[in-house]
């Protein structure tokens, strides 16, 4: 190889590493349907479904979830990215700053909205936020997918 043809050949490389690095890959769950669990929050668990299309999320209010998260729950758009779930509430709650009232005295903001650690493994998905008495952690499972 000629030194022109090395220095060509470096330059495209370079050139290519840095175009396909900064390439983001954004990724939706596994599978697209509705997806039920709970939400546990300082041990106690509470009823949750949120129904996955595409890049789209819709919480569910059936349920305990009517009783426990209402009025709430949002819809919105999400992306998956390196490990981490961004839910981009479109439509908010009835009321703003929503709280959930788990038990008497004990109340925690409940919108499902920002980043969350994901784990996926066949048919569950497992999402989590915060640490100690405000980890957020959501265990749910594809109970009837969408064809």
């Amino acid at each position: 190889m000629t030194k022109i043809a090395k220095t060509l050949f470096l330059f495209v490389t370079i050139i290519s590493f840095l175009f396909f690095s900064g390439c983001e890959k954004s990724d939706t769950v596994s599978a697209d349907g509705y997806y039920s669990g709970s939400l546990v929050y300082q041990g106690l668990p509470l009823f949750t479904a949120i129904s996955f299309s595409g890049n789209k999320y819709k919480e569910v209010p059936s349920g305990g979830a009517w009783n426990q998260k209402f009025p709430c729950i949002t819809k919105g758009t999400y992306k998956i990215k390196n490990k981490i779930i961004s839910f981009m509430p479109e439509v908010f709650p009835v009321v703003p700053d929503c709280q959930c009232e788990i038990k008497p005295g004990v109340k925690f903001e409940c919108l499902l909205h920002g980043d969350y650690e994901l784990i996926q493994s066949g048919k569950n998905l497992i999402f989590q936020r915060g640490t100690g008495n405000d980890l957020h952690v959501y265990y749910l499972t594809l109970r009837e997918p969408t064809d």
